[in-house]
């Protein structure tokens, strides 16, 4: 035998060893007829029974789990995990034993691509109650597509943050041969709480008619109602679709699209993990959705396709 299994050994029968050996001690106490040994020797012996008995009652805790129950109370008490400042890295590590048990190869990937984009670590607000109008005009005999595009959503600030920008991008993809005079895309109006704000365009996008960003600064906690109007005339000959992805997270969105009788629209979803919901189906030529059951993430959000009758 070993000393690994020797001390592991002693470990398990701690107890009992204990108590033998201050029941030999307090024995060999009662027989030593010098005062000052029968003292020592008592004393002694009293001592280590006491922590035999106390090593009992510790391996007794143990094995009922009670200490094992209070100190798993105590490190996964909200309080607890709240206040430590490593929670990026106690998330990876979290995450890369729940991803190591199945995708061990890409379990890095994976851990970097959820905490970045799919954690709110970075983000200083999300939507809420998020209602799209898009109402198509027309579709042209060459295939252009007018349209305007209404958004009213809430801006819910997070805990800690006073000062917020709000950015709003469109992307409007064309053939090369499309001149950039006949694109039209262009914010007509951006309200904060009622109020008609002014916008600072990217001076990367000033003069690019497909790609646009628009910054706005917001200041206090709101939460904030925010309304923008974009008018857009552009070719679908490129590609036929339209998309609108979120850039936050959003809870709760409605979407409302309404197009000409010559027009046929195709709605769908992208990335979502609960689909639109189909509502007002009875009308005409008008598309209404809804999400309710789950949060949109960002990149996430939906499509149309477009075709001529």
């Amino acid at each position: 035998m070993n000393w690994k299994d020797t001390r592991d050994w002693i470990y398990k029968n701690l107890f009992w060893i204990l108590i033998i050996v201050s029941i030999l001690i307090l024995w060999l106490s009662s027989s030593i007829t010098n005062v000052w040994w029968n003292s020592i020797l008592e004393k002694a012996g009293i001592a280590i029974l006491s922590s035999g008995v106390f090593a009992s009652v510790l391996k007794s805790i143990q094995f009922t789990g009670i200490f094992k129950d209070e100190v798993s109370k105590v490190m996964l008490e909200t309080d607890f995990i709240k206040n430590r400042r490593d929670l990026p890295e106690l998330w990876s590590k979290i995450s890369k034993i729940i991803y190591d048990r199945k995708f061990k190869k890409i379990s890095k990937d994976l851990e970097q691509i959820i905490l970045d984009n799919y954690f709110p670590t970075n983000s200083k607000y999300y939507y809420k109650d998020y209602f799209v109008t898009i109402n198509i005009e027309k579709i042209d005999k060459d295939f252009n597509i007018f349209y305007t595009q209404t958004c009213t959503y809430d801006v819910i600030v997070a805990k800690n943050e006073d000062d917020i920008t709000l950015t709003l991008e469109t992307t409007i993809t064309q053939q090369d041969d499309v001149e950039s005079s006949s694109i039209i895309n262009e914010l007509e109006y951006f309200k904060v709480n009622g109020n008609e704000q002014k916008t600072k365009e990217d001076p990367e996008t000033v003069d690019d008619k497909n790609f646009s960003r628009y910054f706005m600064d917001i200041k206090g906690k709101g939460p904030h109602k925010v309304e923008s109007k974009y008018k857009r005339r552009y070719s679908l000959k490129n590609e036929n679709y339209k998309l609108f992805r979120l850039n936050h997270f959003t809870k709760n969105m409605d979407v409302a699209i309404s197009y000409p009788k010559n027009v046929c629209v195709s709605f769908f979803n992208i990335g979502l993990i609960k689909k639109f919901e189909h509502v007002h189906v009875e009308f005409e030529n008008q598309i209404h959705r809804k999400h309710r059951k789950s949060l949109i993430f960002p990149k996430q959000g939906f499509g149309m396709s477009f075709e001529k009758k």
